[in-house]
């Protein structure tokens, strides 16, 4: 198969691995070869095993790295500091992406940069809604409550005792406005621990 060919087929599809190989009635194992030789001539790059982008020169495009993070590591949804700078509640640039799981945590760092997966029990993955990249392709994202929750909840050896003051000094809390009160406590009584509800009773 030619590069040029292959280039035609996949512009629809940013991202992409062996499945890739359905579009083409290919043989799976002789794509996956191909996808690697093509890599290894930089028309290709890849973001973890079995998962590849057109470079940057072939796609000519900027692929976005909420579409990225999305899809490297499933389920997942953008929360943490990433969700809480994107609602501009925090004042700082986050350079990682930071997103949540019910798989284990994990990170990954190619190209497009670092991406971080924080791991979350079953019953607290929820409170996100969907989005769309600049592309108009689709992506999770935490709403506010829950990306402070999710914040929260996962650094809670971190607060002490003045969650307040955490959100004031450490995490530097900002817009508070964002935050719906009634829905922020509903969300934390959801995850089934005290101290986090009390947290949230303290905002």
């Amino acid at each position: 198969m030619k590069f040029a060919e292959f280039k035609q087929k996949v512009k629809k599809n940013p991202l992409f691995g062996g499945d890739v190989a359905e579009l083409f009635a290919a043989n799976p194992q002789v794509l996956r070869n191909q996808l690697l030789r093509w890599k290894k001539r930089g028309l290709i790059v890849s973001l973890r095993r079995g998962l590849y982008a057109l470079s940057r020169e072939e796609r000519g495009t900027v692929l976005s790295r909420e579409l990225i993070a999305a899809t490297l590591y499933q389920p997942s949804y953008i929360s943490l500091e990433t969700a809480l700078s994107y609602y501009k509640m925090i004042p700082e640039k986050v350079v990682a992406v930071t997103s949540v799981t019910t798989r284990k945590t994990k990170t990954f760092e190619n190209e497009a940069g670092l991406f971080s997966y924080r791991r979350l029990k079953t019953s607290a993955y929820f409170g996100f809604r969907q989005a769309r990249d600049e592309a108009g392709f689709p992506y999770f994202i935490a709403e506010p409550e829950k990306a402070l929750l999710d914040h929260l909840y996962l650094n809670l050896s971190a607060i002490g005792r003045d969650p307040a003051k955490y959100c004031r000094d450490s995490l530097r809390l900002q817009n508070r406005s964002r935050l719906n009160k009634r829905k922020l406590l509903k969300y934390a009584a959801r995850f089934g621990f005290k101290k986090l509800l009390q947290a949230a009773e303290a905002l």
